[in-house]
């Protein structure tokens, strides 16, 4: 029979890091996970954790746990993460799947997968862990310790691995939790960390109300002692309190009703204080303004004097600066005015001269010009008759610039026309010369037609050269070849006698045709040379031909140009109306007129350009009869005049502006000084001002509604001295009925220390008891937990031995011991009478196989399937063998109850453990005869998917 929970088949989707549907078969005795690292096999690990216990205890966030964590990232978004498994439960067959919903995982069994029912937590994890807590344990309660039962007993991982051997301190509580997983006895373990956690609350409330009852018990002490001391008559006390709270309330003219009981004669003491500190408050605050206004009282009269003679002289300053200021403003926009006429004087003076320039420029150009042109004689010459007799002056610009742009290529024509001469006499004479050479069309046309027939006659023979030559050749190779061939019996050959009579007149016969041979395709190579040498000389005779014509026609195109340019040099000397005698002459005349007429239309268009806009008057410049010799003398006399009425205006606006500028500072001075006046009459003002505002707020706070005169003054002092009085007499009174009071109070606070004490310190009594009752049931908690799991650990140990000693060919240790007393978890080894500590002593390959013989020793006591999560990190040749026959024996002695689904990254291991078992063949189990090892390759990860693949057994 199967005892507790044995997987056959577990199918995963869409969990964690295994996104598509993947089936994996459990059913073998020993199951090997085979992948490399972030393919699966820890997911498939926890997808059985999940199925199991409904949470992953590696993914819990402090005690929730979300199943939404659970889905993998890389899965459709409507597919949600789910396991399904079939098993056996204490023999029985089951089907049980988990389907993440949200946050929650809730899980359906049956005994098949068409018959199946949704149970709880509860229901679930009594089925599957029903001896990991007590029938009557609260379902809560038992919830949380059959998960972690499951969880600890089925599935080991490498954190868990290492604290099943470690022995460092800071690991001990963990190493604790995980033996009592593994034993089954964490209720026990829980049970008694609740009493030590109750009886440790209960502690720290019992210490806070044994200092509250100390304190409580102090402050009656000092009571009864201050009350031992004073008067024994409290009726006497309670009266006198009473008659002097009603005396200071009497002065206070408090208007509170009559003290109607003891127990509201506190709040009366209190309400009667505060009325007289308020009182106070407010007195002494008259009382400090009737000082201040006594020690500044004879100042009043000349404060209220220096006030008033400010004010009017503060308005009469004000008065004079404004005027100033207007002045000040009048006088700056008369400068400012005067200044900008001056800058524009000053740029009618730039203005000036810069014609001047310009115009004195283009007078002396002109004058050059007409120099070098020859037009400038001693004659008699005026701007009018020198524009009227140079008509190209009065052309636009662009109109002398085209005549200027034909004279200069007339020009140049004309000195190319010597050379253009000479050219056509010497084409003249090479046409006469080539002339007779020169053949007719008709002549041409024959010649044509012979060279077109010579060519086709050497194509022709070429063509029958060809067709010749290359049979004959041929014929000549098989005679050769025949020549050759021999062999007896030739008589009988049909290649050899053959109408021939005989072999003899056969060779004779071919010894014929291969002389005959040569001169047939000589001949006909001599009559292919013949026709190619005719049509070259055809050739010839047409190409010298058609070389004549083509140079004739050459000179003769050269000499229409020549006669065409001499033509259009005539039309040209025509539309520009020059002699053709004189014609170089006179284009360079014609070139002087347009210079001169540039600058004179130059000259008058700057001239009527600047005119309107010159300053000085209205003295001509350049009139129409200027003459044209005295051009600059009257240049200089026009400007001269204009600069004279320029200047002149210069210097009024000097002396206009020199005036102006001396009473705007004038201004300014008087506006400084009138203002610094202001400035210090304002001063005084405020400070007299302030000095007089205070004194008659210290007035009006110490006699409001009161007109200030001496007689008020000696009303006000002899006010306060009575009020002063007053308020001393109700505060002498307030104090004596706060003193009688007093010990009222203490005997009533120490009657209610002495009726809280008692209670306080039954309930402490209580409680007490409540934490020795929780001591000694830790005590018997932590007695039981002790004495089962050193049972059970003992028995362990006795299994552990034998498996540990297997495992290790290389023999250091002779045994593994139990601690001492309560530290009996702390593991030990003997070797030679020497003991060891693992956590300390091993190596990390050693407590690798301590570990798994701890937990195998467990397994084989409970049954069922367990998941070790890459146990085998350390595997070295000299030790394996051992380790695996503890794995093989294991398998082979409790294949009925026992299946173990181990993972590794190692592909030796794989290959180690299907070389161990590869004798061994099937074996019973639950599901019948079976292999007992099953080698399960994974592939691919979460993102392009996990593809699984069992590499053994085959087939």
């Amino acid at each position: 029979m199967t005892r507790g929970v044995r997987l056959n088949s577990l199918a995963v989707s869409a969990f964690r890091g295994i996104s598509d549907p993947v089936h994996f078969d459990l059913s073998a005795p020993l199951t090997l996970i085979f992948a490399p690292n972030g393919t699966g096999k820890t997911t498939m690990c926890e997808a059985a954790e999940w199925l199991l216990t409904g949470q992953v205890e590696r993914l819990k966030d402090g005690k929730d746990f979300d199943a939404q964590v659970l889905r993998s990232k890389f899965a459709a978004a409507d597919q949600a993460a789910s396991v399904e498994a079939n098993m056996f439960v204490a023999g029985v067959q089951r089907f049980l799947a988990r389907q993440a919903e949200g946050a929650q995982s809730p899980a359906v069994s049956g005994p098949t997968r068409d018959d199946t029912a949704r149970l709880g937590p509860h229901e679930l994890l009594s089925l599957l862990a029903p001896a990991a807590a007590a029938d009557q344990a609260h379902y809560l309660t038992a919830i949380n310790l059959r998960q972690r039962w499951l969880k600890g007993t089925r599935f080991l991982s490498a954190e868990a691995l290492a604290a099943l051997v470690d022995t460092d301190e800071e690991t001990i509580d963990r190493r604790t939790q995980v033996f009592a997983d593994l034993l089954g006895i964490r209720h026990l373990l829980d049970a008694e960390r609740q009493c030590e956690k109750y009886a440790g609350e209960l502690g720290s409330r019992l210490r806070a109300w044994k200092r509250l009852t100390e304190q409580q018990e102090t402050e009656a002490r000092d009571l009864a002692a201050a009350l031992a001391a004073g008067p024994d008559e409290a009726p006497a006390w309670t009266i006198s309190a009473r008659s002097e709270a009603a005396a200071a309330a009497t002065l206070l003219d408090d208007d509170v009703d009559e003290i109607g009981d003891d127990a509201s004669l506190d709040n009366r003491l209190e309400a009667l204080t505060a009325t007289h500190r308020r009182q106070r408050h407010a007195f002494d605050a008259r009382s400090a303004a009737a000082q201040r206004v006594e020690a500044q009282w004879s100042a009043r009269t000349s404060l209220v004097a220096a006030v008033d003679e400010n004010s009017v002289l503060e308005g009469q300053l004000a008065a004079e600066l404004a005027q100033i200021e207007e002045r000040g403003r009048t006088a700056a926009a008369a400068l400012t005015e005067r200044t900008f006429e001056r800058e524009v004087a000053d740029e009618d003076a730039r203005k000036l001269a810069g014609a001047k320039d310009r115009l004195t420029h283009l007078g002396a150009v002109l004058l050059a010009t007409l120099l070098d042109a020859g037009l400038l004689t001693g004659a008699p010459q005026s701007l009018a008759s020198l524009s009227q007799a140079l008509a190209e002056a009065r052309w636009t610009h662009a109109a002398r610039e085209a005549r200027r742009q034909d004279l200069t290529a007339l020009k140049a024509s004309l000195e190319q026309s010597a050379s253009a001469v000479e050219r056509l006499r010497l084409v003249d004479a090479d046409i006469a010369r080539r002339a007779p050479e020169r053949v007719s069309e008709e002549a041409l046309a024959i010649l044509r037609s012979d060279a077109a027939d010579a060519d086709a006659r050497a194509r022709t023979a070429r063509t029958a050269l060809d067709a010749t030559a290359e049979p004959v050749s041929r014929l000549q190779e098989a005679a050769r070849d025949l020549l050759a061939h021999d062999h007896s019996g030739t008589s009988l050959c049909p290649a050899c006698a053959h109408d021939w009579g005989n072999t003899a007149e056969l060779r004779a016969a071919i010894a014929n045709a291969l002389k005959a041979a040569p001169a047939i395709a000589a001949s006909a190579r001599a009559g292919a040379d013949a026709a190619l040498e005719a049509a070259r000389g055809a050739r010839i005779r047409l190409d010298t031909a058609l070389s004549v014509e083509a140079a004739i026609a050459a000179l003769e195109k050269d000499r229409a140009a020549l006669m065409a340019a001499a033509e259009q040099r005539g039309r040209d000397i025509a539309r520009l109306g020059l002699p053709v005698d004189r014609t170089l002459e006179e284009i360079a005349s014609a070139q002087a007129r347009l210079d001169v007429a540039d600058t004179l239309a130059e000259l008058i268009a700057a001239r009527d350009g600047l005119l309107p806009a010159l300053p000085g008057g209205p003295v001509p410049v350049l009139p129409p009869d200027t003459a044209v010799s005295g051009l600059l003398v009257q240049l200089e006399a026009s400007f001269a005049a204009r600069e004279q009425v320029v200047q002149l205006r210069l210097a009024e606006l000097a002396k206009v502006i020199e005036t102006a500028t001396s009473e705007r500072d004038a201004l300014r001075a008087t506006h400084a000084g009138t203002q610094q006046r202001l400035r210090e009459c304002r001063e005084t003002l405020r400070d007299k001002g302030a000095e007089l505002a205070g004194l008659r707020d210290s007035w009006v706070e110490a006699a409001p509604d009161v007109a200030w005169s001496d007689v008020a003054l000696a009303e006000l002092k002899q006010q306060l001295a009575t009020e002063t009085n007053r308020l001393q007499r109700a505060e002498a009174h307030i104090e004596a009925a706060r003193t009688a009071w007093a010990a009222e109070s203490r005997r009533e606070r120490l009657a209610a220390l002495q009726k809280a004490i008692a209670p306080a310190l039954e309930r402490q009594r209580r409680m007490m008891d409540r934490i020795a009752a929780a001591n000694r049931a830790r005590a018997i908690f932590q007695e039981a937990y002790a004495t089962t799991s050193r049972k059970q650990v003992q028995d362990l140990s006795r299994v552990v031995n034998p498996l540990f000693a297997r495992m290790h060919a290389n023999r250091v240790f002779d045994r593994i011991n139990l601690g001492e007393d309560s530290d009996f978890l702390h593991w030990l080894a003997d070797a030679g009478g020497e003991q060891l500590d693992p956590g300390k002593d091993f190596s990390q390959g050693q407590r690798q196989d301590l570990a798994l013989a701890l937990f195998l020793a467990r397994a084989r006591s409970l049954g069922g399937t367990f998941f070790l999560d890459e146990p085998v990190i350390h595997l070295d040749d000299l030790n394996r063998v051992g380790l695996l026959d503890i794995l093989r024996a294991t398998v082979l002695e409790n294949s009925k109850s026992l299946n173990l689904v181990i993972t590794t990254s190692s592909r030796a291991l794989a290959r180690h453990l299907i070389e161990k078992f590869s004798n061994v063949g099937p074996i019973e189990t639950p599901s019948g005869l079976t292999k007992p090892l099953r080698v399960i390759e994974l592939d691919g990860n979460g993102r392009s998917g996990v593809a699984l693949e069992t590499i053994y057994p085959l087939g």
